[in-house]
C-alpha cells in the first residue's frame, strides 16, 4: 500500500503540473493552429548530462503541444523501486536554428512541495537553456544555467550551474544513426558537486536503430555514457514508443 500511496502522490504531481501547463495548448487546438504529439520511454537506466537517477529501470513519458515555434511540454520520469521521480515542465521557442528553452525541473516526494515557491524554500529548479543547429553539418552546441530555485552552493547562495555540450549525429540511412556528445561544467555547479570551476561530466556515444512492430515504428537506443568527474560509465539501453 506504501507504494501504492508513492506512485498517487507522483502522478497527482503529473496531473496538476498538466493543469498548468496546457490550457493555451487546448485553446490553440482549437483553432487549429496546432497539434498535440506524446511518446512513452522505457531505459534500463537514467542519465542525465552525465549524472544518473534512480536506481532501476526507469518509465519516461512526454506529453507536448506544438504550435509554429513555440512548443510546449510535460516530461516525467519515476524508475521501478520508486527510489526517483521527476517531472519537467518545458516552453522553447525556435527561430531559424536557435532554440530557447525555458525548464522547470521539479522531484515530487511531497503533494504540498509543488506549490513552495519561493526561492529559499523550493524544490523546483528553473534553468534558461539554448540550442543552435548547424545547417550544413549533423552537430548542435548546448548551453543551459540554472537561474532560480533549488541550486544552491555551500554557502546558501543561488549557484547558477552551468552547462555547455556539444553533440555529432551521422545518419547511415533512415533506420540507423550514431551520435555522440561531449559536456562539461563551468563554475562551481551542481555537476561538480560545488567545488570545482571546471570539468567534463558526459561523453557519450549513442546507436539507434528504427524497428518496425505491427506498423509502429520503434527507436531503439544503446547508450554508453563515460563522467570524467565521477570516473565512473554505465551502459544502457532505452525504447521509445511514441503516440
Amino acid at each position: 500500500m506504501q507504494i501504492l500511496r508513492k506512485v498517487s502522490v507522483f502522478w497527482k504531481s503529473v496531473f496538476l503540473l498538466m493543469m498548468i501547463a496546457l490550457p493555451s495548448a487546448l485553446a490553440a487546438q482549437e483553432s487549429g493552429k496546432g497539434e498535440f504529439y506524446g511518446s512513452v520511454d522505457l531505459s534500463s537506466k537514467h542519465l542525465w548530462r552525465g549524472i544518473p537517477a534512480g536506481e532501476s529501470p526507469m518509465v519516461k513519458p512526454t506529453v507536448g503541444f506544438n504550435m509554429g515555434n513555440f512548443d510546449v511540454y510535460l516530461w516525467g520520469a519515476w524508475d521501478f523501486e520508486d527510489t526517483y521521480r521527476e517531472v519537467n515542465i518545458g516552453l522553447s521557442y525556435t527561430v531559424e536554428n536557435l532554440t530557447l528553452e525555458l525548464m522547470d525541473y521539479f522531484y515530487p516526494w511531497s503533494k504540498d512541495d509543488i506549490f513552495k515557491l519561493g526561492n529559499n524554500a523550493t524544490t523546483h529548479q528553473v534553468e534558461l537553456i539554448a540550442t543552435y543547429e548547424f545547417e550544413k553539418i549533423p552537430v548542435h552546441i548546448t548551453g543551459g544555467t540554472f537561474i532560480y530555485g533549488d541550486d544552491k552552493n555551500w554557502k546558501g547562495k543561488q549557484a547558477f550551474s552551468t552547462y555547455f555540450e556539444g553533440g555529432y549525429t551521422h545518419e547511415f540511412d533512415e533506420r540507423n544513426s550514431l551520435s555522440a556528445v561531449a559536456g562539461f561544467s563551468v563554475g562551481k555547479g551542481m555537476y561538480t558537486d560545488y567545488t570545482k570551476a571546471f570539468g567534463i561530466v558526459n561523453l557519450t556515444a549513442e546507436y539507434t536503430r528504427l524497428f518496425t512492430l505491427f506498423n509502429f515504428d520503434l527507436p531503439a537506443t544503446v547508450s554508453y555514457t563515460y563522467n570524467p568527474y565521477l570516473e565512473k560509465s554505465w551502459a544502457y539501453i532505452t525504447l521509445s514508443f511514441g503516440f
